[in-house]
């Protein structure tokens, strides 16, 4: 048991209460949250010990993984988890299982992609798990720009099949999770071949291997591309595809959409919008699962930076070294991270709510609602991983020397967020695709159709807006309407900017990522304000506005990208008022709101999995306990003292050479 006398309010179980359910997006969520951590944290498979995996040879960590697919494979099957419980057992683990595709991607796809006769062969066989799925999309030579995709799948009318092939190196499919030795099976994104005609990319079920022995099928390459920046995602075996050749029945073409008939007649789709789909359905769940992660690093280093002393602000009439948190220095970094991943995840989680109601929708042929929702991921993805990736990193930095050990956590916090920036599109290529829509419908006079983007009435109005209140009182900055104003103004501004540019001909591909991010913040600022109306049970909803309102000060004072400052220029004294009205907001959320809000969201120390946040012990105590269990401590590394013992006598032996 720890020996502070400081109570460290770290839950070992999950623990329910209203503000809990709330912040976890409602009861049924909640209940799945505490389903799979009673089953993991009581089940030896999924035992964590903090830090060793930073001690495990990658082949041996990739076959944990392995091993807990199959656990987690059998527990769904014997209690029939549906798919979401699934799902989130496998982020729990915290390993990118090689199974993590089979739901997220793959069969997401078979359900929307294929017919309701395909969907009666291959659905069952997936949901079973007798087939392992991966979905190879991305290549060597092109990734965000799918358009340029190279594979190619020729129709050959003589044998009713289509031939899978890999042209060139380039072609090569890379960066395909759970491909390298885990799946059976892959929807191939390829260019169909018809008669010499090229009519873009389509998707085909291409078996990969053997289902009785694991064997390559004839024709199919594949090689495990090796490890990731920062040891990142251990437990995925990700993958080099080549095809020469590889035929396929020509029914494992999914056909929802677009069909080949037997003949070769191809019939086009009657909405193309559908290409959307895939990437749509996994940026919906990026929306929601990067704010978990944001949050789980903001909250260890809450519990540490709580914990922590070090020196005395007044060497005087201090007795004692002061708390850590309670410095500015700590505060102005972790307090916006908790609001901004809190409105990651609420926000997240509406915009994943839209998508799986449009899903349905889709079934039905209906995908009006397709370009807004793809204009709404496409912001968000871009908008959720620049701040998890770069406040994972903060909430490190600001728990000082010890955030550094891998038994903090953070490193493998840090390599599992910092990957999504680039994953599912480089954020500067397909945030591209926000402004190409402004400047669309601001043409067509159309942006009414499309909510994400209705501010751009604002712009068409030929008097300036002006704002709503004095700038100069810091009380006017916690208003609705100044802080709209502020973030219309700001976008108003860019968005002029970037026509301006786009009419001159100017490369808008680096400034383009400022807009995108003016965007989100403007939507999420939106979409948090209106969760928080919608609050009605009166315990909490006060904790939530002063989360709101450090949410809304900080991406008006601090924004995420340097040239947004440039787009709302204040007046010295409005400035001073912006920066009074920061201040105050975040003294009045660590003074009295996020100890609560910490409390409410409940994460247990099996989630933390930091040395830094453990509920009987000290972080001292964890730190030390973790070097005594190094691999290299003690005599474990014995066999090489007489090298070393040897080293300190090379000395002798030269000088007594240099003497003959």
């Amino acid at each position: 048991m720890s020996t502070d006398s400081q109570v460290r309010n770290i839950p070992k179980t999950v623990k329910e209460g209203p503000f809990g359910v709330f912040l976890w997006g409602g009861q049924e969520k909640f209940d799945r949250r505490r389903d799979v951590f009673q089953e993991l944290s009581t089940n030896p498979m999924f035992a964590k010990d903090t830090g060793a995996h930073t001690s495990l040879a990658r082949k041996d960590a990739w076959t944990k993984g392995a091993l807990q697919s199959r656990e987690l494979i059998t527990i769904k099957l014997r209690k029939n988890w549906p798919h979401r419980h699934f799902m989130d057992a496998i982020r729990m683990t915290d390993w990118f299982l090689p199974v993590q595709p089979q739901f997220r991607i793959f069969m997401s796809n078979l359900e929307r992609q294929m017919t309701d006769e395909q969907k009666r062969i291959w659905i069952p066989k997936a949901e079973n798990f007798e087939i392992f799925g991966s979905y190879p999309q991305t290549e060597l030579g092109h990734g965000s720009n799918v358009s340029g995709i190279e594979t190619t799948a020729t129709f050959d009318p003589l044998t009713d099949e289509f031939l899978i092939n890999s042209p060139t190196i380039s072609s090569t499919k890379y960066w395909i999770g759970g491909s390298g030795i885990w799946a059976t099976h892959g929807i191939v994104v390829a260019r169909l071949i018809i008669r010499g005609q090229d009519h873009g990319n389509h998707l085909f079920l291409t078996q990969l291997r053997d289902l009785k022995t694991q064997q390559l099928m004839p024709g199919v390459e594949i090689y495990e591309m090796g490890p990731k920046a920062f040891q990142g995602m251990l437990g995925a075996d990700t993958g080099a595809l080549r095809f020469h050749h590889v035929r396929i029945p020509r029914e494992q073409m999914l056909m929802r959409n677009a069909q080949v008939e037997r003949d070769g007649t191809y019939i086009k789709p009657k909405n193309t919008k559908h290409s959307y789909g895939s990437m749509v359905t996994v940026r919906a769940l990026m929306a929601e699962i990067t704010g978990h992660d944001l949050l789980r690093a903001a909250v260890t280093a809450y519990h540490y930076t709580t914990f922590r002393k070090q020196f005395k602000r007044d060497r005087v009439n201090d007795k004692n070294e002061t708390t850590v948190f309670n410095y500015a220095s700590v505060r102005h970094r972790l307090l916006p991270l908790l609001a901004q991943g809190i409105a990651l995840v609420l926000v997240g989680q509406n915009i994943n709510q839209a998508y799986q109601e449009y899903t349905q929708q889709m079934l039905k042929g209906d995908t009006s609602d397709l370009e807004d929702l793809h204009l709404q991921t496409v912001g968000a993805k871009v908008y959720s991983t620049e701040i998890t990736g770069k406040g994972v990193e903060t909430c490190r930095i600001a728990c000082g020397g010890h955030g550094y050990s891998g038994l903090s956590g953070f490193g493998r916090m840090y390599a599992h967020a910092i990957n999504a920036v680039t994953y599912e599109g480089d954020n500067y290529v397909i945030g591209q695709q926000v402004p190409r829509a402004i400047l669309k419908h601001y043409k067509n006079k159309t942006e009414a159709s499309l909510p994400s983007i209705s501010y751009l009435s604002v712009l068409r109005s030929e008097k300036p807006r002006q704002p709503p209140a004095d700038l100069t009182n810091a009380t006017s900055w916690t208003s609705r309407g100044v802080q709209q104003w502020a973030l219309e103004q700001r976008l108003v501004s860019m968005v002029r900017q970037h026509m301006e540019d786009t009419n001159a001909n100017v490369d808008t591909s680096y400034t383009t990522h400022a807009l995108t991010m003016a965007h989100s913040d403007f939507a999420y600022w939106r979409g948090l304000w209106k969760v928080v109306d919608a609050i009605s049970h009166e315990s909490f909803v006060e904790h939530m506005k002063a989360l709101a309102h450090v949410f809304s000060l900080s991406i008006i004072y601090n924004p995420h990208h340097p040239s947004l400052s440039q787009h709302l220029p204040l007046a010295p004294n409005q400035l001073a008022a912006l920066r009074k009205a920061y201040s105050e907001v975040l003294a009045d959320l660590g003074d009295n709101h996020v100890a609560a809000i910490i409390d409410a969201y409940g994460l247990t120390e099996y989630e933390m999995d930091s040395a830094l946040a453990r509920a009987d012990q000290t972080p001292y105590e964890a730190l030390l306990e973790g070097a005594k269990r190094s691999e290299m401590s003690g005599e474990k590394m014995s066999h090489l003292w007489p090298m070393m013992v040897d080293t300190r006598q090379i000395w002798k032996r030269e000088k007594a050479k240099a003497k003959l």
